[in-house]
């Protein structure tokens, strides 16, 4: 019950809003052009926002947030692989690529890293668990590597689990292409045997929860784990990247930190991120639109300045 700041000055809105979206603040040309512009502030702010979300800007800004967080760096896939990678990251955020099939595509990657970049995903990782332990921290915001060596202390997933899903990446092959810094990714004939360290079994591929997938059954490894993992029914993969983006624009998760969603680190606003989540899903996973709804929104807008009721 505590009465909010008031909304940000146009000034103070345009710096924010640009570093955000395009990661530099307006020149002094800019701002003069703004505050010099006499229509209402909400009016002037929406065109400002979608001006700057269709800018070379945009793209160059968040091809760069993607290449760091899907770890694009030399010492994994050479400088031809980076830039290659690199610039399939930014086509996708250029033409505004679904999210959905965005991790689609990275998942089911394969051939030449070069021809292919997307399957640069497979040279950065190499071994199963730790391709799996990178996918679950990125795209389903947790941290499935605590359960390793025992069930997870703070959530339901089990060591079992862990195994399970690391085998789905275990049918990825590799091998030397015919140019240099180039590798060929491909599905082996016979997956790798993923073996609990417990037990000393093998373990199949498992889901930790199911989901309705269009997937047929004989389908390759990689190729049911992209369907799980981008159903819309998944309770994750929608969830997981909302969180994260509000967490760029507010510098602070709704669930915090954003690769640590569980049972017991509940989300500070649950109505809140469960209407971002299912207006994301009815947007077709449309993350331009999920940017335009958060820095639209009176919560991003407020100013830094307390009142006498905070």
């Amino acid at each position: 019950k505590l009465l909010p700041s008031e909304l940000c000055t146009d000034a103070e809105f345009l710096r924010r809003v640009s570093i955000d979206l395009i990661g530099v603040p307006p020149t002094t040309a800019q701002v003069k052009a703004f505050l010099d512009d006499d229509r209402d502030s909400h009016t002037k702010r929406a065109e400002k926002i979608d001006e700057l979300l269709a800018s070379p800007g945009y793209v160059d800004h968040w091809t760069l947030k993607w290449s760091d967080l899907l770890l694009s760096n030399r010492k994994f896939i050479q400088e031809k692989g980076v830039w290659a990678f690199r610039n399939w990251i930014r086509n996708a955020v250029a033409t505004n690529q679904p999210y959905d099939e965005f991790v689609y595509d990275l998942m089911t990657a394969r051939g030449s890293t070069l021809q292919n970049p997307a399957a640069n995903y497979y040279r950065i990782a190499r071994e199963p668990k730790e391709i799996m332990e990178n996918m679950t921290q990125v795209f389903i915001g947790t941290r499935f590597q605590c359960n390793q060596c025992h069930d997870h202390p703070f959530e339901r997933w089990t060591q079992q689990q862990y195994y399970e899903l690391s085998a789905y990446f275990s049918g990825v092959g590799r091998k030397q292409g015919t140019t240099g810094g180039e590798e060929i990714i491909y599905d082996l004939a016979s997956p790798q045997a993923i073996t609990h360290p417990g037990t000393g079994q093998t373990v199949p591929a498992a889901f930790p929860y199911s989901v309705e997938s269009d997937a047929p059954s004989d389908a390759n490894l990689r190729r049911q784990l992209a369907d799980w993992l981008t159903a819309p029914e998944n309770p994750y993969l929608a969830k997981s990247i909302v969180n994260r983006y509000w967490s760029y624009f507010l510098g602070r998760g709704i669930i915090d930190p954003v690769d640590d969603i569980r049972a017991s680190n509940p989300p500070s606003n649950p109505e809140l991120l469960a209407a971002l989540t299912a207006e994301f899903i009815e947007q077709d996973f449309d993350l331009k639109h999920l940017i335009h709804t958060i820095v639209s929104s009176h919560t991003y807008q407020r100013s830094f300045r307390t009142n006498e009721w905070h």
